[in-house]
C-alpha cells in the first residue's frame, strides 16, 4: 500500500515537472515571436535588441545543459525540478515588471536558467518508473505536454492580449508557476529523496568519451542544425516574416504558429510510431529529415527571390515543424551509441548543440534583419524581401551543412 502511495506522489509530481517544461516551453516560444511588434514600439528598440530577448535565453539554456546531467545523476532528478521551479518563477514574475532593458535580460536568463532544469530530470525519473519497452513513448508524450507550452504561447496567447495586456497574462502566469512549485516542495516532504551521490562530480573525461565518437559528433551537427531552423522560426522570425512578407494579420499568422506548435508535440509520438514500424531504421529517418528540410528552405528562398506571397509558406513551415521534431528517436540513437555511464552526458551536450545553435541563429537574425534599411507600415516597422532573403539564405547554407552530416550518420551501432 505504501509503495502505491509514494507511486502516485512520484508521478504527481513528473506530472508537476512536465507543467514546469510546459510554461518553460511557452516562455520559450512567446518572446519574442508573439509580440515582436509590440516589444519593438513598447521599448522603442531596433530588431536586434528584440531578437536579444530569445537569444539570451537560448545561450543560457544550452549551457546550463551541459552541468544539468551531473546535477541531475548527483542530486536526483526531483531535486534539480524543484530548484528550476524556483529560479523560472522568479525569472517569469520579474519579466513583465519592468521596462528596463537589462533587468529584462536578466530575467530572460534566469528564466532560462530555470527551464533547462527540467527536461534532463524528467527523463531520468521517467526511466525509473516506465519500463524500458515504452521509453521513447513516455518521452514523446513528455514532449507532447510540454510542447504544448508553444501551442498557447501563439495564437491563445495574442489572442488574449486583446482583454489585457501581455504584462498582466505573463505575471498571473508565473503566479501559476510559483503555486506549481510550492505544492511540489510539499510533495517532496512526503517521499524518501535518495542521498546525494558524492562519487559524481562535473569531470571533463564523459564529456571526452563522447565527442570522441564520430558518429556523435556528425548526429550532434545535424541535429542541432535540424532543430536551430525550426526552433528559430518558431520563437523568433516566424510570425513577423508572416506579417511582413505574406502580409497576413496578426491573428491569422500566431494561428499559424500554434499550428506549427501542435504539430511538432503530435510529430513527437508520430514519428518514434512510424520508426518503430519501420523496425528502428532511425538513421534512415534522420538522412530522410536532412532532405526534407534542405528542399523546404530552398522553396522560401525561390519565394523571396520571386517574391511570391502565397499561404503555401505556411505549409512549409508547418513541414519543418514535424521534421524537426526527432528528440523520441534521436535520444534513443544516443542511449544505443554510447555506454550508460555517458549516455546521460551526451543527451545533455545535444540539447546544448540544440539551444547554442538557435541562440547564434537568433543573434545572426536580428544582425541580418538591421543591414538593410526597412519601412515603415503605419507605426510597425516592416522588414523588406532581401532582409528576409539574407535570414533564410543562412538558414539555406546550413541546411546544406546540415544533409551533409546526415549522409555520414551510419546504421551501424
Amino acid at each position: 500500500m505504501n509503495k502505491t502511495k509514494n507511486l502516485t506522489i512520484y508521478l504527481i509530481l513528473i506530472f508537476i515537472g512536465t507543467l514546469f517544461y510546459f510554461f518553460a516551453n511557452f516562455h520559450r516560444i512567446a518572446i519574442p515571436g508573439a509580440v515582436f511588434d509590440i516589444l519593438e514600439q513598447e521599448l522603442n528598440v531596433t530588431a536586434p535588441y528584440i531578437t536579444t530577448f530569445g537569444a539570451i535565453f537560448m545561450y543560457v539554456y544550452a549551457f546550463t545543459q551541459l552541468v544539468n546531467g551531473v546535477l541531475v545523476d548527483r542530486y536526483g532528478g526531483y531535486r534539480i525540478m524543484f530548484a528550476g521551479g524556483t529560479i523560472l518563477t522568479l525569472g517569469a514574475l520579474l519579466f513583465p515588471i519592468t521596462s528596463n532593458l537589462l533587468i529584462m535580460y536578466l530575467s530572460r536568463g534566469l528564466i532560462g536558467i530555470g527551464s533547462s532544469m527540467f527536461y534532463l530530470s524528467l527523463i531520468k525519473e521517467l526511466r525509473e518508473v516506465v519500463s524500458e519497452k515504452n521509453f521513447g513513448m513516455a518521452i514523446s508524450i513528455m514532449l507532447f505536454i510540454g510542447y504544448t507550452g508553444g501551442i498557447f504561447a501563439n495564437a491563445p496567447f495574442v489572442y488574449a492580449i486583446r482583454f489585457a495586456s501581455w504584462r498582466e497574462i505573463l505575471f498571473v502566469l508565473a503566479c501559476i508557476t510559483l503555486i506549481a512549485t510550492i505544492i511540489f516542495l510539499l510533495l517532496l516532504t512526503k517521499i524518501k529523496l535518495p542521498q546525494v551521490n558524492q562519487q559524481i562530480k562535473i569531470r571533463a573525461l564523459p564529456f571526452k568519451l563522447v565527442l570522441h565518437k564520430r558518429h556523435n559528433r556528425n548526429l550532434f551537427s545535424f541535429a542541432c542544425c535540424n532543430f536551430a531552423i525550426f526552433y528559430a522560426i518558431q520563437t523568433i522570425i516566424g510570425k513577423k516574416f508572416l506579417e511582413d512578407f505574406c502580409l497576413m494579420s496578426t491573428s491569422k499568422a500566431s494561428v499559424i504558429l500554434s499550428f506549427m506548435a501542435v504539430i511538432a508535440a503530435v510529430f513527437n509520438i508520430i514519428n518514434a510510431y512510424i520508426c518503430k514500424l519501420t523496425h528502428n531504421h532511425r538513421v534512415q529517418f534522420l538522412k530522410h529529415a536532412s532532405i526534407i528540410t534542405f528542399s523546404s528552405l530552398l522553396l522560401l528562398c525561390i519565394a523571396l527571390i520571386f517574391d511570391i506571397k502565397t499561404d503555401i509558406i505556411a505549409c512549409i513551415f508547418c513541414i519543418l515543424a514535424a521534421n524537426a521534431s526527432l528528440s523520441s528517436i534521436l535520444v534513443p540513437v544516443l542511449h544505443l551509441t554510447n555506454r550508460k555511464m555517458v549516455s546521460g552526458t551526451a543527451v545533455s551536450i545535444m540539447n546544448f548543440c540544440f539551444f547554442i545553435m538557435v541562440g547564434i541563429l537568433g543573434t545572426a537574425t536580428g544582425f541580418l534583419l538591421n543591414i538593410l534599411e526597412p519601412v515603415k507600415r503605419g507605426n510597425t516597422t516592416v522588414y523588406t524581401n532581401s532582409s528576409y532573403l539574407l535570414v533564410f539564405g543562412l538558414f539555406f547554407i546550413i541546411s546544406v551543412f546540415e544533409m551533409y552530416k546526415a549522409m555520414k550518420l551510419s546504421d551501424k551501432y
